[in-house]
């Protein structure tokens, strides 16, 4: 369908250039079509930008079911859950969110933090269930955990200090995986120790 395909290069679109730079021309010349086209299905381009977010949301929302669903314990859990936002896919989703909040903050408002918050109850979940299992020190508090490394993640992903000069592994390496170890009691750090190889 011509909506969905619009949607889909929009979002890629949108990491890649930026909201802002990107205009309906850009758009519609890359896809090939008339900018009408676009416009008989979007309004403007702050519709076109919370179809893109609710299609992201759509695509990601069982993945953390899943491994909360899959995981032998929440170490495991909360690596995989790390390892997602090291991806090159990811840092540009941070850097979308960025312009999304600079940009268009009732779109931030109304859509994404929504989407945030639900994610970071995953989170909580998964900290709560560790200090259970007893891999996660029992004095934690999960929601300022997450908070901290959210905030975190996207200052990281802004700082042109780091863009480009070191690989998306060793960000993980030296901020996610020593992150999640402070966060651990010696069975879970012996967890990591025994599964986790950097590369």
């Amino acid at each position: 369908m011509v909506r969905q395909r619009i949607i889909e290069e929009a979002s890629e679109l949108f990491a890649k250039s930026g909201i802002k730079n990107l205009t309906m021309g850009d758009l519609a010349k890359h896809l090939g079509i008339s900018k009408r086209t676009i416009y008989e299905n979007f309004k403007n381009k702050e519709e076109l930008l919370i179809a893109c977010i609710d299609d992201f949301n759509v695509e990601n929302e069982d993945f953390p079911k899943k491994v909360l669903a899959m995981a032998d314990n929440m170490v495991e859990a909360m690596l995989a859950m790390l390892q997602l936002d090291s991806t090159q896919t990811s840092q540009r989703q941070f850097a979308l969110i960025e312009d999304i909040r600079k940009y268009y903050p009732i779109v931030y408002k109304g859509h994404l933090l929504r989407i945030n918050a639900d994610r970071s109850k995953y989170f909580e979940q998964i900290i709560h269930r560790g200090m259970a299992e007893g891999v996660f020190r029992e004095n934690l508090i999960p929601e300022i955990v997450v908070h901290f490394f959210n905030s975190r993640a996207i200052d990281i992903s802004h700082d042109d200090k780091f863009s480009g000069k070191f690989s998306l592994n060793e960000v993980f390496e030296n901020i996610a995986v020593i992150f999640l170890r402070g966060m651990c009691t010696a069975k879970g750090i012996e967890f990591i120790e025994n599964n986790y190889k950097s590369t």
